[in-house]
């Protein structure tokens, strides 16, 4: 059996309850504070400090977006995405847990933005999926999956 479909294998006994007690997951304040510091990146506009919270074959994947897999493809989504808006980013965890190779967290999240090029201010509010994966005995993002939601989802 290969690791990738053990893994799978692993996920999915763990969301229907297969696995015994030991092997469940546990609450992760660890992953809250990745979060955390993605959005202080994009606060200060810094595309490598939110490239370096990414794993290497990690994927940014962003509503009606095509999704940027590996390190490069994430560098230039942010820094598209960082050279048009300025965006103040506060997440709300949901849901989070920590297995041993693999995590997840479901957050909310309330973003102010202005667009650069024309100083229009909005508010943003989306949900997020986020699964992360120990890389060099780092925690570091896999997969960040947003999407754009209503003001009262994420009340």
């Amino acid at each position: 059996m290969t690791a990738d479909l053990s893994r799978r294998l692993f996920i999915a006994a763990a969301g229907i309850g297969l696995l015994p007690a030991s092997a469940r997951a546990e609450p992760s304040l660890e992953l809250g504070s990745i979060l955390d510091r993605y959005a202080d990146a994009l606060r200060a506009a810094d595309v490598e400090a939110a490239v370096r919270l990414f794993a290497v074959n990690g994927s940014y994947m962003s509503p009606g977006g095509k999704a940027a897999v590996g390190t490069d493809a994430v560098r230039a989504a942010h820094q598209r995405l960082l050279a048009t808006i300025r965006i103040d980013l506060e997440f709300d965890i949901r849901e989070a847990a920590k297995y041993a190779e693999v995590g997840w967290a479901r957050s909310t999240a309330k973003a102010h933005l202005k667009v650069l090029s024309s100083g229009v201010e909005s508010t943003s509010y989306s949900n997020q999926l986020v699964v992360f994966a120990p890389e060099n005995g780092i925690w570091k993002i896999h997969s960040y999956l947003t999407a754009a939601a209503p003001a009262d989802a994420v009340k």
